[in-house]
């Protein structure tokens, strides 16, 4: 059994530390967690992937979370083949963010679609954050990632949606790219075509949105030298998103 680690509890040494073989979860907490169900099926799912030992402990770590009462916070729950790690922290989007909405830049890193850990939410994370902090050295929010034929697949942290002559656009999975939350609820909501999308598609579009489970929808002001203005969809989305 793995042991539940929150606050100054130790973790137990293992393969997640030696070698990252982890996953976690990342939720937002208002008076209750947002997407709980959704979120612990696609850690399940992400262990599975990673040969992890199945999650005989759900029904812990749900009790515990409940005893925990975490409110208005960011929760996230990572699951190595020990530990069970429960982190909380403050919301880092505020209401400025939405407002000026976010700057992107395109990485020279790119996405390998072949790669197992494209589509898993797992702990070898280092290379989005490096990404995502020399983006905002050049005076960016985040970066986007394109893959080896040059198509979109989704930023540091977060999914992408493009909208052109009124119809709604997502990078398909098979390009290269973890499957959001908030991504898989506005597809369910909304009629979204999944195609390749290109530098020029994303170029042309009239509005670019990005999603996660914390920011929700968040507009794109900019992409390099390219300016949106249009925030009409992220409106749409996120009131299709309120719990």
């Amino acid at each position: 059994m793995r042991s539940v680690v929150h606050g100054g509890d130790k973790v137990i040494l293992d393969d997640g530390v030696f070698f990252g073989r982890g996953v976690f979860e990342t939720i937002l907490c208002n008076e209750k967690p947002i997407y709980l169900e959704e979120h612990l099926q696609r850690l399940k799912k992400d262990m599975l992937k990673l040969n992890l030992q199945p999650l005989l402990e759900e029904k812990f770590l749900r009790d515990h979370l409940s005893k925990l009462k975490i409110k208005d916070k960011v929760l996230k729950i990572i699951v190595t083949p020990l530990n069970i790690i429960i982190t909380e922290r403050e919301n880092p989007y505020k209401d400025d963010d939405y407002r000026k909405g976010m700057s992107l830049t395109i990485s020279k890193v790119r996405r390998n679609s072949t790669s197992r850990l494209s589509c898993i939410k797992s702990t070898c994370y280092i290379e989005n954050i490096i990404e995502k902090e020399n983006a905002k050295k050049l005076g960016y929010d985040d970066v986007i990632f394109l893959n080896e034929q040059g198509n979109v697949t989704e930023t540091s942290c977060a999914n992408i949606f493009i909208i052109k002559n009124n119809e709604i656009f997502t990078p398909k999975s098979e390009d290269g790219l973890l499957k959001g939350i908030v991504r898989d609820k506005i597809m369910k909501e909304f009629k979204v075509t999944k195609k390749s999308i290109t530098m020029d598609d994303l170029t042309h579009s009239e509005e670019v949105i990005i999603t996660n489970s914390i920011m929700g929808a968040m507009s794109v002001k900019q992409i390099d030298k390219t300016k949106y203005n249009s925030e009409k969809f992220r409106h749409i989305f996120n009131e299709n998103l309120r719990d």
